[in-house]
């Protein structure tokens, strides 16, 4: 199945200080595609087709490489496998947009905030697209309020599908929908395909909020609906956008929802660290986020592991092998990138810890990440359960983390002796002569029994890389021209330092990973500096927006699933009766705002109630106000 979409560079932490290379760092690859907007057939060329991996041009007939896997065919046939690609890859949402829905487009001034003086005194605009949803609207009906959606950093179509709070409380509320996509991602394209090549200096969130309530104000006088109460919707840098814009623009957001909205997560807010963010992907593979008791400390283990048997030329030829890579290691450098490679899979697994099956980090339907994916790749790790569903349901709901931690580390410890004792014994019957047994689903030849552990840690981020069970082999080569595939996201980072966190925000001694060193600033201006030419402002976004500080502001509520590291930087606690925060034990990354299921837990059920009672209320005061100025 095919993964579309072009990967972006990124600063190398181990070498940031002196900023010697770039290098590119891959997201999970649902939001690599909806950072990068959708590739239509004219860029055919730039489709790699994941994991079973054809890439479709540029390639001597016979060998087709890819992203992840590289696969041999006696005979490849482009056109063939163009089609198969059309068939079988094509993005399918696991929930059709409603045939409601109508696609359509904006004239939208390019630059909010300064004047060009031009010829015919006319602003320089562009084309932006949204989806208006009507079927349950009552214009009538002066408490019909517009549910909209901030899009965030790619095409509106991934977030359409996902959002189904929305579409689900539409016909109770009377409402109409309206998505409106960001500029520079997807089809809203301010000078052509790819407009972050061309001139990304109007990419701001500033600039895009702009775009948003010039918009709203737009289409509600066209709509006659000017006096209509508009709540803004969004998730995670949609979230961020939503909570802003309510605050920024008060006469046109009534109020906000902003699910997963890491709004602290820069540099000056009080208590940021970085590292906060690993530690919850690591409390993730631990009992108390629902996983095998030792697998976070086997995980550990297998980093080190990973770096001690990469530090010789013989060990990096065992690493290659445990790794199914395609091409040797070249140096310690890469032994550092197959480390990230696999710390970024555990990155997707925390995000995307939802209950059910789902494609939301992948990117396509057929390509879905399983049910608790941190519990799967923890499996994995070991051949000790996960907790039962009621013991981890005992530790989300709050028993002491001390007594757990003292049990899990107990446990852990026991666990990772029984499985060293088990890798010993296999290796004595390897030199006995005997086959060694390989891990499911990772049958790797001979591999020497000291090495299983790495066998493990590279089939828990198989999950991801292999979501299709098609690979022969993986590669680590990401390695491009300096700048030609820098994506708008990274202009963004460059720039606001809007949320990343590989490879910014470095993981420390406490995490499952490695000790990543301090957070590094200098580092993040070496490689903007390389990339962009540009110098990111550390403290703008806290100035503009004010971090977690939402005093004097009312009408938002900020919801986080405990499970998503990008919690670390929400508002986790009530600031006032109307700024309200909603926290739920065994959610995942805005896991509120999608489609409701039979099997949601109570606490995912009642978080959504108590949103729809704020929005509720919101329009309720709004129509309210309209009587009284009547």
């Amino acid at each position: 199945l095919c993964s579309f979409g072009k990967r972006r560079h990124g600063w190398r932490p181990q070498q940031a200080r002196t900023a010697q290379t770039l290098k590119h760092w891959s997201r999970p690859t649902g939001r690599l595609l909806r950072r990068t907007g959708a590739v239509s057939f004219r860029r055919l060329s730039r489709w790699y087709c994941r994991f079973s991996s054809w890439q479709l041009f540029g390639k001597p007939s016979g060998t087709c490489t890819g992203h992840s896997s590289r696969i041999n065919i006696m005979s490849c046939h482009v056109p063939l496998f163009v089609l198969l690609c059309v068939l079988l890859c094509w993005p399918v949402a696991s929930k059709p947009i409603p045939g409601d829905c109508q696609e359509k487009w904006f004239t939208q001034t390019l630059d909010h905030f300064h004047w060009k003086r031009t010829d015919d005194g006319q602003q320089p605009t562009f084309q932006q697209r949204y989806y208006v949803c009507d079927a349950h609207w009552q214009r009538t009906d002066p408490k019909g309020p517009i549910l909209f959606y901030a899009g965030n950093e790619g095409a509106l179509e991934g977030y359409m599908n996902n959002t189904g709070l929305i579409f689900e409380n539409a016909e109770a509320l009377h409402a109409l929908i309206l998505f409106a996509e960001h500029r520079y991602y997807g089809k809203s394209q301010p000078f052509g395909a790819d407009s972050w090549r061309v001139d990304p200096s109007f990419l701001t969130a500033e600039q895009a909020m702009a775009d948003y309530a010039t918009l709203l104000h737009s289409l509600t006088r066209a709509w006659g609906a000017a006096d209509s109460t508009v709540v803004a919707f969004g998730g995670s840098y949609g979230g961020m956008l939503a909570a802003w814009m309510r605050r920024a623009y008060p006469h046109i957001i009534a109020g906000a929802v902003a699910a997963s909205a890491p709004v602290g997560q820069f540099p000056g807010v009080e208590g940021f660290d970085p590292s906060a963010f690993w530690q919850i992907v690591t409390r993730d593979a631990t009992a108390e986020g629902g996983a095998a008791p030792d697998c976070a400390d086997n995980v550990r283990e297998a980093f080190k592991l990973l770096f001690n048997t990469g530090s010789t030329e013989a060990g990096r030829q065992q690493l290659q092998q445990a790794f199914l890579l395609c091409d040797p290691i070249a140096g310690e450098q890469q032994v550092t990138d197959a480390a990230y490679w696999v710390q970024s899979a555990f990155d997707a697994y925390a995000m995307g810890n939802y209950h059910f099956a789902s494609d939301y980090m992948t990117g396509h339907a057929g390509c879905e990440l399983p049910a608790w994916p941190m519990r799967a790749a923890c499996q994995e790790m070991t051949d000790t359960p996960a907790p039962s569903a009621a013991q981890t349901a005992s530790h989300i709901a709050g028993i002491p983390p001390t007594a757990a931690s003292a049990v899990t580390r107990q446990l852990a410890t026991n666990r990772r002796l029984l499985l060293h004792a088990q890798f010993d014994q296999q290796e004595r019957a390897a030199v006995d002569g005997q086959a060694s047994a390989a891990p499911q689903h990772a049958r790797v030849g001979a591999v020497r029994s000291e090495l299983e552990l790495l066998v493990r840690l590279r089939n828990a981020a198989s999950l991801l890389y292999n979501v299709t069970g098609a690979a022969t082999c993986f590669t680590l080569d990401m390695s491009g021209p300096g700048a030609a595939s820098i994506g708008p996201w990274d202009y963004q980072v460059c720039t606001e330092f809007l949320g990343q966190e590989l490879p910014y925000f470095p993981a420390g001694p406490s995490s499952m990973f490695w000790d990543q060193g301090p957070f590094d600033w200098q580092g993040v201006v070496a490689h903007c500096r390389q990339a962009w030419r540009v110098t990111p402002s550390k403290y703008h976004s806290l100035v503009q927006h004010g971090g977690t500080d939402w005093r004097g502001t009312s009408n938002i509520v900020f919801s986080n699933g405990l499970l998503d590291p990008w919690s670390a930087f929400g508002v986790m606690a009530n600031v006032s009766d109307s700024v309200v925060a909603v926290l739920i034990p065994d959610g995942a990354h805005h896991s509120d705002l999608m489609y409701a299921r039979p099997d949601d837990s109570a606490a995912l059920t009642g978080a959504r109630s108590t949103i729809v009672q704020h929005v509720k209320r919101w329009v309720e005061e709004h129509s309210l106000r309209l009587q009284a100025r009547l």
